[in-house]
């Protein structure tokens, strides 16, 4: 009889905790149906929220990236000369190249972009410290077009960087022509204004140096290679001259560049100087300093700042400094 009992209070229980378990799985079952929605809401919104973040977050010093759907504009840091890279949308356009040791550099910038072909290579002037890397450039990047500044016939350089320039885009099959003042090019969203003056009177081939005007919704930049206090004064006259949120102070900021009048037509918000530390003549010099800060410039300089790099979104401007394309 007893065994009879005990084997009853069992069946009791099993049926007991299976009754148990069967509960359990209802509540949880009721409370994952309330939960739901608002847990996968809430994943949606997490995930969405990362992407964001990833998206816009603010860019950690040393960390080369082209801003989506901006106009980047990153001037190298090549030592003592000038190099300027352009992006926008998927296209790219370079300015000068440094001297001949540099033209590696600018390439790894390049390459480390995701910039593996050029709409346009342009040389300001054709110093060696600004066209003298534009032979490397050329043999290992495709480019469209090499667009040169036109100069008196006497100022034309007999340097090899110059010829060997010349001879690597004959090679590369890259059509070679001069600027036409005025002429717009495009990039992607972006249009360079090419500027210049008749500079058949000129005695330096500074003053020779193309201006290159490039705008972005409502922001705009200027570079124009060395150009001097009288190609300056010339560019005046001719009426070239407009604001711009950045200006690339001409000739590495020597005491020459950046006078007064050309400061208070252009009247830029940032103004960035691209020079070698140390160098032999003094630049950037004091007075040009002086007359930046004066204007009310904020100053970047790639001897102190590494390579400047400038992202606009159309409106707005975020500068980032000591990139590194390592």
């Amino acid at each position: 009889m007893r065994r009879k009992e005990q084997q009853i209070e069992r069946r009791v229980r099993e049926i007991e905790r299976k009754h148990r378990r069967k509960a359990a799985r209802e509540r949880f079952r009721r409370v994952l149906h309330r939960a739901l929605p608002a847990a996968v809401l809430l994943t949606v919104m997490t995930a969405l929220g990362l992407l964001l973040y990833f998206r816009s977050r603010p860019r950690r010093a040393g960390e080369a990236a082209c801003v989506p759907d901006a106009l980047n504009i990153y001037v190298l840091d090549v030592g003592q000369g000038d190099a300027v890279l352009l992006e926008c949308q998927g296209h790219a356009a370079l300015i000068d190249a440094g001297d001949y040791t540099q033209g590696g550099r600018v390439v790894s910038a390049m390459h480390s972009l995701g910039i593996t072909h050029l709409d346009y290579a342009v040389n300001s002037h054709p110093h060696a410290d600004h066209i003298g890397g534009m032979q490397t450039v050329l043999r290992r990047v495709p480019a469209g077009m090499l667009i040169l500044p036109d100069f008196p016939a006497a100022l034309t350089p007999t340097v090899p960087s110059y010829l060997h320039a010349l001879e690597t885009a004959e090679q590369q099959g890259i059509p070679v022509r001069h600027a036409q003042c005025r002429e717009k090019l495009p990039l992607g969203g972006a249009e360079i204004e090419l500027l210049c003056t008749d500079n058949s009177g000129f005695t330096d081939l500074n003053d020779c140096s193309l201006g290159c005007r490039v705008t972005f919704g409502g922001f705009s930049f200027f570079c124009a290679g060395d150009l001097g206090a009288e190609g300056e004064a010339a560019m005046l006259s001719a009426g070239l001259i407009e604001p711009v949120t950045v200006l690339k102070v001409s000739h590495h900021g020597s005491s020459t560049s950046g006078t007064e009048a050309f400061l208070a037509a252009a009247a830029p918000q940032f103004a960035v100087i691209s020079v070698g530390a140390p160098n032999d003549y003094g630049h950037p010099a004091p007075a040009c300093l002086a007359r930046l800060r004066a204007a009310g410039c904020n100053v970047y300089r790639t001897d102190l700042d590494g390579t400047v790099h400038l992202a606009a979104d159309g409106s707005r401007v975020t500068v980032f400094t000591d990139v590194s394309f390592e």
